[in-house]
């Protein structure tokens, strides 16, 4: 078999249930019916920025080093991207999260790299585009002296695409597919990476698809009426009901249905120029999210289920099609993927024929947004939410969870009985806990507090901006 192309496709904060409903994602579901569909996938960490670098180099967190305090990748081991490239394929990504680009490093081994945000790459002055605080007549003056440049043309576009188009009908899954479908035309066989952002916060889908998942009899949500700030809601700044949160899921809901819609058009892409029999179609998610599970929105502060679960479905050539429900990581792509494509050989590292795992690992190895982040911008904080200030490792087997924090908290969950993981029975089952905490001890590095500040000096002004605006950044 001649070389297999590559698509591996990141559905940012998709939910692994939420995915697998074939009346809510049906072009999704067509492919996994057709595919290997991993039920019990895991991440190995919360939040985008350290759960692609895992996905990335088929390592832990606390292996590959990238999260809320050290937020460059800098992979020693090459990524998915540079050994493609080293194998003659060409290595193409878009992506719409600011924090997977090139200005974190993302980019190594991409022979083309493109950003939702930006329509055209090449131009110049990005990092001068910022919050639209001075409208874009403030912003259009900003950039007078980058005008006379050669690629003043670019520059000018990008800065009103940013400033009047950007996020406001979605959040790339259209100018994405787009670009997809035109790479989809060459001789070499490629690697290609998307991250499409949808579902991820805020919930903004087009009008016609919140009325098709809203149920009968209930009025379409609107998204500007119900608190998409998760930690004015986390902080206590803003109460939340449960009828508020059910809105949140027809909107979380809508996002993902047109996601499909917008994935539907990129397989039948592949279909129609003869790609999809000869293309590895990997469909899967960095984390998921909390839509008011244990008090929480967003998709930080904690390692239940909620996170860690995400979608995993694998298609192509000597992929055998069913449903495998044993314990999978995320991190394992990184050596099937090379496998598959015939780059290295190693069974034991190979989700189509390797044993499920025993148990799968997480870490959360520092809190983002910081808890005087929050400080700063929600004044006094309760003591809920100051425990928030630690590091977790959690171990998962079939049956039981362990969570433990660097504040010395440690958490047991009878899977069995509690999947919801509500109720701690650790001092129930000390035998158990002992032994899962000796597991988690052998599986991830410790996590230890060297007391050095993240630093983003590197980091184009924009991307710092637009990342603040969703509470990101110390």
């Amino acid at each position: 078999m001649d070389a297999p192309n590559v698509l591996l496709v990141v559905l940012d904060t998709a939910r692994a249930a939420r995915v697998y409903d074939e009346q809510l994602m049906p072009n999704v579901n067509r492919l996994a019916d057709e595919g290997a569909t991993y039920e019990q996938a895991y991440t190995t960490a919360p939040w985008s920025l350290p759960s692609h670098a895992s996905l990335f180099t088929g390592a832990y967190t606390g292996d590959h080093g990238v999260h809320a305090d050290a937020r460059q990748f800098t992979p020693e081991r090459p990524p998915l991207a540079t050994r493609f490239q080293a194998a003659g394929y060409r290595t193409l990504a878009y992506s719409n999260n600011f924090w997977i680009s090139p200005s974190f490093g993302f980019d190594t081994g991409f022979d083309e790299f493109e950003v939702g945000w930006e329509l055209f790459s090449g131009g110049e002055g990005f990092a001068e585009v910022g919050k639209e605080q001075a409208g874009l007549l403030g912003q259009l003056q900003a950039f007078a002296p980058k005008l006379l440049s050669r690629s003043a043309p670019k520059t000018l576009l990008n800065a009103v695409f940013l400033a009047t188009v950007w996020d406001r009908h979605d959040s790339g899954a259209w100018l994405t597919t787009r670009r997809a479908k035109r790479w989809l035309d060459g001789d070499e066989p490629f690697f290609m990476f998307l991250n499409y952002r949808e579902p991820h916060l805020a919930y903004e889908p087009p009008a016609e698809y919140i009325s098709e998942v809203t149920p009968d009899g209930q009025t379409p949500p609107d998204p500007g009426a119900v608190n998409q700030d998760p930690w004015a809601y986390v902080t206590g700044e803003v109460e939340m009901d449960d009828a508020e949160f059910e809105q949140l899921e027809i909107l979380y809901d809508a996002e993902l249905r047109y996601l499909d819609a917008r994935l539907g058009q990129l397989f039948e892409a592949l279909d129609e120029r003869d790609l999809l029999e000869e293309t590895i179609v990997v469909v899967t998610s960095d984390h998921g999210e909390n839509l008011g599970e244990h008090g929480l929105m967003d998709h930080q502060y904690c390692l239940y289920d909620t996170l860690l679960h995400v979608p995993l479905v694998v298609y192509g050539p000597e992929i055998e099609p069913g449903r495998r429900t044993g314990l999978v990581e995320l991190k394992d792509l990184y050596g099937t993927l090379l496998t598959a494509a015939g780059l290295r050989s190693d069974p034991a590292v190979d989700l189509r024929g390797r044993p499920d795992r025993a148990a799968v690992a997480a870490e959360y190895r520092a809190p983002m947004p910081s808890i005087d982040r929050l400080r700063t911008e929600y004044g006094e904080l309760p003591e809920s939410v100051l425990a928030y200030d630690r590091g977790l490792q959690a171990i998962r087997t079939d049956d039981w969870k362990l969570i433990q924090g660097t504040d010395g908290s440690e958490r047991l969950y009878d899977l069995r009985s509690d999947p919801g993981e509500h109720e701690d029975v650790s001092a129930a089952a000390s035998e158990v806990r002992d032994r899962l905490a000796d597991r988690l001890r052998e599986r991830l590095r410790p996590i230890e507090d060297d007391g050095s500040e993240p630093t983003d000096e590197d980091v184009p002004a924009a991307i710092k901006d637009r990342l603040e605006d969703l509470g990101y950044l110390n």
